[in-house]
């Protein structure tokens, strides 16, 4: 079709990657938040502030109802914080956040992630980490 149309199609392609990946992330931070504050914005300030966020970033309001409904309904799988730290190279604690829904899943995530980095691996207090060496990924 030519190569002005494959300049405009790389870059659409790009742009929608990018709103993907925000998308996804915006969603399931508001529907962990409607799940442990409830689903009105008046009442939930972590909620108003990731409405806004989403707003801020062109979310169609859909996505946030859908997010917030997600949460509400009786059948949703809840998502699960867990945090994982570990020992890297030099003896370099590294500490990771997630939110999941399938741990098994975000464990071979992390380590797939930092393959090399991770000498030890185990979930949090496992280990006494100084905070003076703590990087957060």
């Amino acid at each position: 079709m030519g190569r002005a149309f494959e300049f405009r199609k790389a870059r659409k392609f790009k742009r929608w990657g990018n709103m993907a990946r925000v998308f996804t992330k915006l969603g399931k931070e508001i529907t962990i938040a409607a799940k442990q504050g409830g689903p009105e914005p008046e009442n939930n300030p972590r909620l108003r502030v990731l409405m806004q966020n989403a707003k801020k970033e062109n979310m169609p309001k859909e996505n946030v109802e859908r997010a917030i409904k997600r949460a509400v309904s009786k059948d949703f799988t809840d998502y699960k914080e867990m945090n994982y730290e570990g020992y890297g190279p030099f003896g370099i604690a590294i500490f990771v956040e997630t939110a999941t829904d399938n741990t098994t899943r975000t464990v071979a995530k992390v380590l797939w992630e930092h393959p090399v980095a991770w000498s030890s691996c185990s979930t949090i207090n496992a280990y006494s980490i100084s905070p003076k060496k703590r990087i957060f990924l």
